[in-house]
């Protein structure tokens, strides 16, 4: 029998493959055709796991990770706020955090190169990919910020719904924390109830960071499966044997786009302006993901943090 990883990655070159080939000769596609593996379409109230889904938080990486370990009718994945998590018997909630000058630009990107699948259908339907007649996202990553931090669209709705189809770039990862609701998280506002972020990323009982992924992945091996992988010991050569998984949405542009810190300085100024609260929580969930991981190095005697890693978690 095949791997699981390797069953996933063949469903999803499969999926890929037709949705470019309906792509190709112009059909719509259906509402229940499943865009990814790594999203849950309909809800798992008795699955073990529940993860926090938010965008461009390496969520299918971490999905695939999961479902590896536990299996994927153990976990459920959506894009949900983190609310929906106590509403229901999960023994773990699983949150990623990650830095969010990084965050916002992959935001961009994303919508920018469009060529996620799934997000091509979706947009494409309601005209909204470049040279259709709905096509108004900005140019370049500066002109995004500039108008963003000029005239802000605050409202309740997703990215399709939104005027240039992309993200809400202000303080998306403690919007999605401290929301409520039961479907699908919708807030773009300037702040969200931070007090309520903090709280639940500390209620996490897995928090993850996406700067130390390979760190991530034995925190969850640690916790979910109460074992370590030889890999897991940075000061061994078996570390450097870790390949981390890289699922992404056809995006990973591997810096052929550069990066925020190519942008001029007053534009970084403003994105950190606008991630005031996400810039909090990051460096909140960093401690915290240290002092967890701390806690595995003990209980299992292997160093799985090491020294430059934390200095740079810590510097960001």
């Amino acid at each position: 029998m095949l791997p699981y990883r390797l069953k996933l990655q063949a469903l999803r070159a499969l999926q890929t493959a037709f949705l470019l080939r309906l792509a190709v000769a112009g059909h719509s596609i259906k509402s229940d055709l499943p865009l990814w593996a790594c999203w849950d379409r309909e809800a798992k109230d008795e699955a073990k796991v529940f993860h926090l889904h938010t965008p461009k938080v390496a969520g299918c990486s971490v999905v695939e990770d999961l479902s590896g370990m536990v299996g994927c009718d153990e976990v459920y994945s959506q894009e949900v706020c983190f609310s929906y998590s106590s509403k229901r018997s999960y023994e773990n909630t699983v949150v990623m955090v990650r830095e969010p000058r990084a965050h916002v630009y992959s935001m961009y990107q994303f919508c920018h190169l469009a060529l996620d699948p799934g997000y091509r259908f979706m947009v494409g339907k309601r005209q909204g990919l470049k040279g259709q007649a709905n096509y108004h996202l900005a140019s370049s990553f500066s002109e995004w910020i500039n108008e963003w931090y000029e005239s802000p669209r605050w409202g309740n709705y997703d990215i399709y719904e939104d005027y240039e189809f992309c993200y809400c770039p202000y303080n998306l990862q403690s919007s999605r924390l401290a929301c409520n609701s039961e479907v699908a998280a919708k807030y773009c506002y300037a702040t969200a109830d931070f007090e309520k972020a903090m709280k639940n990323i500390h209620s996490a009982t897995i928090l993850g960071v996406v700067e130390a992924y390979h760190e991530s992945f034995c925190l969850f091996s640690a916790q979910l499966l109460d074992s370590l992988p030889e890999h897991c010991d940075c000061e061994s050569p078996a570390w450097s044997s870790y390949v981390e998984t890289n699922v992404s949405h056809r995006d990973h542009f591997n810096g052929t786009v550069g990066s925020i810190y190519d942008m001029p300085k007053d534009i970084i100024q403003k994105v950190d302006s606008m991630t005031q609260e996400d810039r909090a929580l990051y460096k909140a969930g960093v401690e915290r993901f240290i002092v967890d991981i701390n806690k595995v190095e003990v209980r299992f005697g292997k160093k799985i943090l090491c020294e430059s890693q934390q200095l740079k978690l810590q510097a960001a």
